[in-house]
């Protein structure tokens, strides 16, 4: 039995999943159980530095954004200061994104961006406020979980084995098991950390979920992750264009994410290149 089946076979259908974490070689240690817990205190110095590191990639993402409609921009100025003042008051959040920052840039800067690209999705949806703050927090803690996957196997050059790729699988069980015991998220982003990588045919990580167990706040954010994914370069392999990747998902992606966040992304994001070259 693989790595995956193994902690698939210790969840449960209840509403709280109970995950049973064996730690892989070259993962940080943790006492407890909770991120509370696992995660180390911020000082000061370290959490005005990551302040400044945030405001700077929600800047360059604001700026390189063209908005086909001009009201958009102050629509979206007051979410965003809103979503950041809600981050900066939260030290589970500054705790979770300096590990990540300090375990690895790129997964720093794309939870940035998933979390900018999942509020426009929820806002272009029109869900109420709260639904917008769920789903940018998601965005943010979406890969929480690849703390634990060791950096040999996160930037590996070359393809992954089996086993390692059933390693990187993990990574949602590892991160909804760290936001399970805290009260200062709701289910649903703990469910949308879980299930972000799931799909509407059932093929998807790591549970395999059916379409309708997964819920609407996981389905935003697998279309923004894969978004912001498909256009980042790697140090193993050249990101594709805005283009290109908007085109991928108007033929290939219908078949995986689900169609109606589909929609509303492909018709509001804009049909040229807006990302930081």
């Amino acid at each position: 039995m693989g790595i995956l089946e193994d902690h698939i076979n210790n969840y449960t259908s209840s509403e709280h999943p109970t995950v049973q974490i064996t730690e892989p070689e070259q993962t940080p240690k943790k006492t407890g159980n909770s991120l509370s817990h696992y995660l180390c205190d911020l000082s000061e110095s370290v959490s005005d530095q990551l302040n400044r590191d945030m405001l700077v990639e929600l800047k360059n993402n604001l700026s390189n954004v063209l908005f086909q409609k001009e009201y958009t921009y102050t629509h979206v100025t007051k979410f965003l200061a809103y979503m950041y003042e809600s981050i900066e008051g939260n030290p589970i959040i500054l705790t979770a994104l300096d590990r990540i920052k300090r375990m690895d840039e790129y997964t720093f800067a794309h939870s940035v961006n998933t979390a900018f690209y999942a509020m426009f999705i929820a806002m272009w949806m029109e869900l109420e406020e709260q639904e917008i703050i769920n789903a940018t927090q998601a965005g943010f803690l979406h890969d929480i979980g690849k703390i634990y996957i060791p950096d040999t196997i996160l930037n590996k050059r070359g393809p992954l084995t089996k086993e390692e790729y059933e390693i990187i699988q993990i990574h949602p069980l590892y991160g909804y098991s760290l936001l399970d015991e805290l009260s200062e998220f709701n289910l649903e982003v703990k469910r949308a950390v879980l299930f972000h990588h799931e799909r509407i045919d059932a093929s998807g990580y790591p549970l395999s979920a059916t379409d309708d167990y997964v819920g609407l706040l996981p389905k935003i954010i697998a279309v923004a992750d894969v978004y912001d994914a498909m256009t980042t370069n790697r140090v193993y392999k050249k990101g594709k264009t805005p283009l290109e990747a908007i085109e991928f998902l108007s033929n290939q992606g219908r078949q995986e994410l689900d169609n109606q966040v589909l929609g509303y992304f492909l018709n509001n994001i804009p049909v040229y290149d807006f990302k930081a070259s």
